[in-house]
């Protein structure tokens, strides 16, 4: 089959979502020569020269770049797309916006059969199969939470994964209790979706040579200290875990102290205010987005990775820690024994005194915390990018006998 492969090259800054896309983009490049299907990465216009010198890229992967985006609309222009799609002047159409007219264009000039993307795409449900990605679904199960509901992001998540998930020929998951919410919630049979299990990122396990203690002292630790990688949504729950910092440090002759990293998506100041009001602002390291390397010395001098999100079912951080040696304590969010197994310590995260608790019996029983470092590293090597790539390929062999049934 040709194959559109959709790849935008997100940001460093996009955290879990950079890591997981670059590490399957190259696995793919790496395996693609074993599949007989013919691959198109579809990318945005400026993005061409740069995949297209890609070293060693394979004969069967070409490189299609879409069309360069068209001009913002005039407010003349968006009053009339607006009015059409309302009141209904399309002859009941929906009008297609110029991002999917582009996507749809290039699949067409390449005769594409069959699409696979590895994130959230915004394209129309083209009339060629395709498999999608879900992540999570929390906008059905916490919708309280403002990153899913303010501004009617609630039911822009709600129309995307109404329209793509119920058309698609195949969805992707990282798990079995994932397959259960895309099944509950959008009734999509249970043939289609498949559970294949986010791989530990692929650095974890190759990391550069830097001298950590230099690294660490640089970014302001002192001490021993907690860590947890988290950009600043609300469902991330950093304020539970600053209420178990305090906890863990009353009457502690040597205080831990709290690194914290990642970019600010509007709640960032609410929790330096809460360090404040909780008298720990001088334990609290509010670090933004660091380089690879800090991250990489982060976690091999933690005492543990704190890991206090609510949303599951799959989160990436913990599988980086288990390959760095690092201890973790985990939320208990649906999916999370299925994804870390009994490589984690469990807590309540909404509760700091269960996350108090976890850090105190890895502080009065080192054997305790040796057991769990050995365990991650055997959960960490349990699934690689080439093994999510090679089960993405039997996919693709799987439908090939499908696709053969209409030009």
């Amino acid at each position: 089959m040709k194959v559109g492969f959709f790849f935008n090259d997100p940001s460093p800054q996009s955290g879990g979502v950079f890591t997981y896309q670059q590490d399957i983009f190259r696995s793919f490049l790496e395996l693609a020569a074993d599949s007989r299907h013919e691959f198109h990465v579809i990318c945005e216009h400026d993005k061409k020269e740069d995949f297209s010198a890609l070293p060693g890229r394979p004969s069967n992967v070409h490189i299609s770049a879409m069309a360069a985006p068209e001009p913002p609309l005039t407010p003349r222009r968006r009053v009339k797309r607006f009015l059409r799609r309302v009141l209904g002047k399309n002859n009941g159409a929906r009008e297609e916006g110029p991002q999917i007219s582009r996507a749809a264009a290039v699949l067409a000039r390449n005769d594409i059969e069959f699409t696979w993307s590895i994130g959230h795409y915004e394209h129309e449900a083209f009339d060629v199969p395709y498999i999608t990605t879900v992540f999570d679904l929390q906008h059905r199960l916490q919708p309280f939470f403002p990153e899913v509901s303010l501004g009617g992001l609630w039911d822009i998540r709600e129309e995307f994964f109404s329209r793509y998930l119920r058309r698609a020929a195949y969805v992707i998951t990282g798990t079995e209790e994932g397959r259960r919410e895309i099944e509950n919630f959008y009734r999509v049979p249970a043939t289609r979706i498949r559970v294949i299990p986010l791989p530990t990122p692929s650095f974890c396990f190759n990391p550069p040579e830097i001298d950590t203690p230099s690294r660490l002292q640089a970014l302001g630790i002192t001490g021993r200290y907690l860590y947890y990688p988290a950009q600043f949504w609300a469902h991330k729950n950093h304020a539970n875990l600053l209420h178990a910092l305090r906890l863990i440090n009353d009457g502690e002759a040597e205080p831990f102290q709290l690194a914290l990293v990642g970019s600010d998506h509007g709640n960032l100041e609410h929790l330096r205010s809460l360090a404040r009001n909780l008298g720990i602002e001088q334990q609290v390291l509010f670090l933004g987005f660091v380089a690879r390397e800090d991250l990489t010395a982060l976690y091999q001098g933690a005492f543990a990775l704190t890991y206090a999100s609510q949303f599951g079912p799959d989160n990436l951080p913990p599988l980086e820690a288990f390959a760095f040696g690092c201890p973790v304590i985990a939320s208990n969010y649906d999916g999370a024994h299925e994804q870390l197994e009994d490589a984690a310590l469990y807590v309540d995260a909404l509760a700091p005194e269960s996350i108090a608790a976890a850090v105190r019996q890895l502080l009065q029983n080192p054997d305790l915390r040796q057991q769990m470092i050995e365990k991650g590293h055997i959960r960490a090597r349990k699934w690689t990018a080439a093994d999510y790539v090679r089960q993405i390929f039997s996919i693709l062999d799987e439908f090939e006998m499908v696709r053969r049934c209409w030009r």
